[in-house]
């Protein structure tokens, strides 16, 4: 099993991101808290669910999981099939299992991956360090210029406001900043995991046939690719792939009869192939990918892998149309680190598998449906509060009528937008 943690990046754009940071109390610039909006209760959580944030619902190896984390995950699930219509949580899903009890399991695995990772940082000895402190911080600052830009607020001369909004950010998500911080303080930690136990102090830098034991791939190829031809009712006549496979063969037998195939290979690359950005460049570059399993399709995966290094195959079909693949040695920082990945995910198996987990008293007895309702309705309140503060004033004079004025997008989502998970 391959496990994800969410990286900031992604959800950033999103405006439903999550951070994390050592908690004890700090905010997440670990100064002064920012106030609460008059509609934001002091816990959320508290309002909504009727227990107080940091109420113990689950233990991993020991370690609390407070009701703030877990339901954060509960309702970025809810969130996800909300707004593909699934919005009730007692809908019968078979075997006696309602949908909210499909969100609340699913939620539980996910909050054990983290924990997971908390726990095992601590123990090795690779907890929260400067470096993380110093990434973290920049992201907040990316993370607040972003929720300025979609408020329409100038991130320094309307700091305060910006602050208020990203607060409204966090309580429409069911988050506190503590709260924020806790969710997603094993992101960074699971960097430090990696360094730590496979970077340059932590291990030898992998060979070859580590690399490839692994599952680690470097290799580049030419996409030949299946365009379709459609009647005029729509109807696919043909799907390409004679043809596609047609002028792959062709550039197979050029590559056979050169005396130097890997400088022709780079020039046919850049002549034929289809995998290409808007602005017409290699995706890639001209050095092809370093992956692992699971990254590539599998048919390319799986052509990769059956040759040598500095072997060409013959056209290998996927749903894109027809790749010649010509492989390389993965033997590469790229390399290095996907190998770290699969090598550390392959613990956090062994780490998930040994986990210790137990449901509180508190979790057995928590009404979800509830909980998810009330929220909904506290939701309705932040997105009100920041619409009406975001929304420019009018001021007619006698002079001239009253111009109409337009709403800046609120940093708030919607009541069926998506928290990233």
């Amino acid at each position: 099993m391959k496990h994800t943690l969410t990286r900031l990046g992604a959800a950033c754009a999103a405006l439903a991101l999550t951070l994390s940071l050592a908690g004890c109390g700090q905010n997440a610039a670990g100064t002064t808290p920012i106030p609460l909006p008059p509609e934001v209760p002091a816990d959320i959580l508290q309002e909504a669910a009727g227990l107080p944030r940091d109420t113990a619902l689950l233990t991993v190896d020991g370690a609390e999981v407070p009701a703030e984390a877990l339901l954060y995950w509960v309702c970025s699930f809810a969130d996800q099939y909300a707004a593909w219509g699934m919005s009730d949580l007692t809908m019968d899903m078979g075997d006696g299992q309602t949908l909210g009890d499909y969100y609340l399991d699913s939620a539980i695995q996910t909050a054990t991956l983290y924990q997971v990772v908390e726990n095992q940082a601590q123990a090795l000895d690779l907890g929260w360090n400067a470096d993380n402190q110093a990434a973290f911080d920049q992201d907040v600052a990316e993370m607040k210029a972003s929720v300025a830009q979609q408020a329409g607020l100038d991130p320094e001369a309307d700091a305060a406001a910006v602050d208020t909004e990203y607060i409204r950010l966090l309580s429409y998500m069911g988050l506190s900043e503590e709260g924020f911080l806790r969710v997603n303080r094993p992101i960074y930690l699971y960097d430090n995991l990696l360094a730590g136990l496979y970077g340059p102090e932590g291990a030898e830098p992998p060979d070859a046939q580590s690399l490839a034991d692994a599952g680690i791939l470097h290799a580049k190829h030419i996409l030949i690719r299946a365009n379709p031809v459609t009647a005029e009712d729509g109807a696919v006549t043909d799907d390409g792939m004679a043809a596609a496979l047609a002028t792959a063969q062709d550039l197979c037998t050029q590559l056979a009869a050169s005396d130097d195939p890997m400088v022709l290979f780079d020039a046919l690359m850049t002549e034929y192939t289809a995998d290409v950005d808007s602005y017409g460049n290699i995706n890639g570059g001209a050095e092809g990918y370093t992956f692992g399993p699971g990254e590539m399709v599998q048919e390319f995966y799986d052509g990769a892998a059956a040759l040598a290094e500095g072997e060409i195959s013959e056209p290998i079909q996927s749903t894109y149309g027809y790749h010649i693949i010509l492989r390389l040695s993965a033997d590469n920082e790229t390399g290095y680190e996907k190998y770290a990945q699969v090598r550390l995910d392959e613990r956090l198996d062994q780490w998930m598998t040994d986990a210790q987990v137990e449901r509180t008293e508190a979790l057995e007895g928590l009404d979800l449906p509830a909980y998810y309702t009330n929220l909904g309705t506290l939701r309705e309140a932040i997105a009100a509060a920041s619409q009406e503060a975001l929304t420019p004033a009018e001021t007619p004079t006698a002079e001239t009528p009253t111009a109409e004025t337009s709403t800046p997008e609120t940093s708030v989502p919607p009541a069926t937008a998506t928290p990233a998970a």
